[in-house]
């Protein structure tokens, strides 16, 4: 869903670079960008380090990070799945995603972080990790005219909650990052 979206509002000028790691998920989401009609959009399977070696390319990158699924325990196939060890597992693996892409962010580019869980070591500490190790500044969103969003500001930190019960939907959370620094940076 976030891939055709975002295919969609770049429209015919831009390109969408959708990667995703896992064989099976790859398919099927080369399978929907190509129903959906849009040519601008490419599906790659790879580790997220290699996009380190396209330094400065992209002007917007999301990372919607593997995690440990909070926001998805309606369901309770997630619910079983949960453990404080995976919490750990999964905000190491997103803090590894958040470095290996960044050197491709051009300078003044934006990066969106999202998960699917509600966890503080997840989403925002790892966004304020970030912060901490390169030029980049939080970008605080107008949301006043979205009920249901809970703005969370951790140490200057701006995330976002979507929190079932509030909103429609599963829960997740979502922050935004503008480079400031170079390249590398």
């Amino acid at each position: 869903g976030k891939s055709t979206h975002l295919a969609s509002l770049i429209g015919e000028k831009g390109i969408l670079v959708a990667n995703e790691v896992i064989r099976s998920r790859a398919s099927i989401l080369a399978e929907n960008l190509t129903k959906w009609g849009l040519p601008n959009s490419i599906v790659t399977q790879n580790d997220p380090s290699l996009f380190s070696l396209l330094s400065g390319f992209f002007d917007l990158i999301i990372v919607d990070a593997p995690c440990s699924g909070e926001g998805m325990f309606r369901d309770k196939i997630a619910v079983k799945e949960w453990s404080e060890e995976n919490t750990v597992l999964c905000s190491d693996r997103q803090k590894r995603i958040l470095m290996d892409v960044w050197p491709a962010l051009k300078e003044n580019g934006i990066l969106i972080y999202c998960t699917c869980t509600f966890n503080p070591s997840e989403n925002e500490m790892n966004v304020k990790w970030l912060t901490e190790r390169h030029e980049c500044e939080s970008i605080r969103l107008d949301i006043s005219g979205y009920t249901g969003i809970t703005e969370i500001n951790y140490q200057g930190i701006y995330g976002y909650g979507f929190y079932p019960g509030k909103i429609k939907g599963e829960g997740l959370f979502i922050s935004v990052l503008k480079k400031t620094g170079k390249q590398g940076s």
